[in-house]
């Protein structure tokens, strides 16, 4: 019996250090299942995308359910390439050296090519992420026979020539697993360029489940849409604006699918672009440069065209970021962030400025930013009203992978994102506006014709501060401000040149003009107002 009873005894003792055992792998195991999964992120940056054209996206709006909208999201500079250089590097323009378009010019991507070493792509490929770059890159990018893909980038299709014209462009076809020694151009093929970078998008996915499945992938697409053709001229046939065929008015050659063409719900013929705000208004209290006549009936025709051609363009952008979404697997949906964006406003006719951009008012400066979180975090619809900037997304995305970087201009929004509240953050954006020479060498740049036509003149070289009330730029060459309360004057129409709070905010905008230069204070600490 005592033999027997030992023996069970020895037993029970071996079953509980089995079970033990069990447990404490099953508990590894549930650690590890539980253990977050670095994140899928789906960066969609548009181009010229006005803030009112928002309303006729019915995808992009759905990006707020279960989303993140920023109500006060800022460029650091209303200009194509100074403000892709700030998202790409996480600086101002005063900082990366990139102020306008062209090479020859102080910009370009003459004086972007020194930072491809050290942009966001960079950081998240050697974090193991996939990365992919689709549509427009830097102005004036060279796409030679023998092209050279930026460091950090996996796949890289971008338009070796023609991309605003939508239709006669290339397309390079580099695919590191694929292509890395061929380095394909392919010809358009008759293909509208939004839907063919959102063909490529779907491929792009279904190449990352192949090539890297245990991988997160980063993945931009960047139309050009709805950004004007280059040297676009009155009696063409084709538009100013040039939406996809499908698009437009079905009594036009080439014949649409709606008979006033699509603008994403609302009849086109009933949306006047003489309804937007500041439209036409009196400019004597402005600055020298905005002062100007008010718009003649035929410039009021064309910019009516205008307008509905960029509403029935971005429709395409809409029909592909559903396209990119449903490409998403359920588990993919768990765990992607969808970013959506543009590098600046554009305004038609507001302050009787026809065509164009650059300004510091907000049509031009403030734009979309919404965030879809992935399914597997918190639920519901967030609105932030903090003021952010382009110069955070370089912080965003790293901090979204989880990959730490050194300080830079910007901050990460994650936290925002998320829905915490954050203390300390900054009260002020800076904007900054190099003018363009519009005698500059090399290739047309593609916004002159908004820009430096005589009846059009475009800024002088400025800096701003905007805060969450308020608008104060300085020109240069003019010693009087130009000064906005913007909760009693929303769309800047009645100019303050001699309110007494012009002289705080010079204060703030001194410190933020030469922020983080050697010996200067930091561009956070800058944009506090106290």
């Amino acid at each position: 019996m005592p033999v027997i009873g030992n023996l069970r005894r020895a037993v029970a003792v071996a079953l509980t250090v089995v079970l033990a055992m069990t447990s404490v792998a099953s508990q590894a195991g549930a650690g590890t299942a539980a253990k977050p999964k670095r994140p899928n992120i789906v960066f969609v940056l548009v181009d010229d995308l006005s803030a009112e054209l928002l309303q006729y996206m019915d995808t992009v709006r759905g990006l707020a359910k279960d989303g993140t909208t920023f109500s006060n999201y800022y460029v650091s500079n209303s200009l194509c390439c100074p403000s892709r250089a700030s998202m790409f590097t996480g600086q101002f323009p005063h900082n990366t050296g990139v102020a306008t378009n062209k090479n020859s010019d102080g910009g370009g991507y003459q004086a972007f090519e020194k930072h491809e070493g050290r942009t966001y792509a960079v950081a998240l490929d050697r974090a193991g992420y996939r990365t992919g770059y689709l549509g427009k890159y830097i102005n004036e990018y060279p796409v030679p026979a023998d092209y050279r893909v930026p460091v950090g980038w996996d796949e890289w299709h971008v338009a070796a020539g023609g991309g605003y014209s939508e239709f006669k462009y290339q397309l390079t076809r580099y695919i590191k697993e694929e292509t890395a020694e061929e380095k394909p151009i392919d010809p358009s093929g008759g293909k509208y360029l939004t839907d063919e970078l959102g063909q490529r998008a779907v491929d792009f996915i279904e190449r990352s489940r192949r090539y890297a499945p245990d991988e997160p992938f980063f993945l931009q697409v960047s139309p050009f849409s709805p950004h004007s053709r280059i040297g676009a001229k009155a009696g063409d046939k084709e538009p100013r604006f040039p939406p996809a065929r499908r698009d437009r008015p079905k009594n036009q050659f080439p014949a649409g699918e709606f008979p006033h063409g699509d603008c994403g719900g609302p009849d086109c013929t009933s949306i006047d672009v003489a309804d937007l705000p500041a439209f036409n208004e009196d400019t004597a209290d402005k600055p020298s440069w905005v002062r100007r006549e008010p718009i003649a009936a035929q410039g009021l025709k064309e910019l009516r065209k205008d307008f509905r051609d960029r509403i029935r363009m971005v429709q395409s952008v809409d029909d592909m970021v559903e396209r990119v979404l449903a490409a998403l697997s359920p588990e993919e949906r768990r765990h992607t962030y969808v970013v959506f964006t543009s590098d600046n406003g554009f305004h038609l006719g507001q302050h009787r400025l026809l065509r164009g951009k650059s300004t510091a008012y907000d049509h031009d400066v403030r734009v979309p930013l919404l965030v879809k979180r992935p399914e597997a975090g918190r639920h519901g619809d967030l609105a932030v009203d903090a003021i952010a900037q382009n110069v955070d997304l370089f912080a965003t995305f790293l901090d979204m992978a989880g990959v730490r970087s050194e300080p830079r201009d910007g901050r990460s929004l994650l936290p925002l994102i998320q829905g915490h509240k954050v203390k300390d953050w900054r009260e002020a954006a800076l904007i900054e506006h190099v003018r363009p020479d519009p005698n500059a060498a090399g290739e047309p740049d593609p916004d002159a014709d908004e820009l430096q036509a005589p009846a059009n003149p475009g800024p002088p070289s400025y800096a701003a501060v905007r805060t969450a009330g308020e608008l104060y730029v300085e020109y240069e060459g003019d010693p009087r401000p130009e000064y906005y309360d913007t909760v009693a004057d929303p769309h800047q129409e009645s100019n303050d040149p001699d309110n007494p709070r012009t002289a705080e905010l010079a204060g703030v905008l001194d410190r933020l003009a030469g922020c983080g230069k050697p010996g200067a204070m930091d561009c956070w600490s800058a944009a506090r107002l106290h």
